[in-house]
C-alpha cells in the first residue's frame, strides 16, 4: 500500500514549519519503510499497520513541539499490484505513457 502523509504543526511563531518536520522525516527514515520525500508530504510504502503506526508516531512526535497537529493520509491500496516496488513503478508507468521522463 501506498500513503501519503501530510502533517502540518500549528500555533508555532514564523512560518516555516520545516525544523519541526526534520523530526518527522528522521523518524519515516529510521522506519525501514520505502519512501520518497515531496514539496508538499512525503509518500511511504508499507503494509496497513506499518504504515498506520508510522503515521502515529509522526503525528504524536509533532504533538511534542506543536500545540496542534493536523494530519492528512491518502491511500492507494491495490489487491491486484501487491507487493513492494509501487513507489517507483507508478512513475515509471506515467513516464511511459507521457513517452518522456518526468520531474520527480
Amino acid at each position: 500500500m501506498l500513503a501519503e502523509l501530510e502533517l502540518i504543526p500549528l500555533g508555532q511563531p514564523g512560518t516555516s514549519v520545516s525544523p519541526l518536520l526534520a523530526t518527522v522525516a528522521r523518524l519515516i527514515d529510521a522506519s525501514g519503510v520505502d519512501y520518497r520525500v515531496g514539496p508538499m508530504g512525503t509518500t511511504v510504502e508499507g503494509d496497513w499497520d506499518q504504515v498506520m503506526a508510522l503515521a502515529k508516531r509522526c503525528h504524536q512526535a509533532l504533538l511534542q513541539s506543536a500545540d496542534r497537529v493536523l494530519t492528512t493520509i491518502k491511500i492507494d491500496d491495490r489487491t491486484d499490484r501487491p507487493g513492494p516496488g509501487r513507489l517507483t513503478q507508478k512513475v515509471a508507468s506515467l513516464e511511459a505513457q507521457a513517452g518522456q521522463p518526468l520531474k520527480h
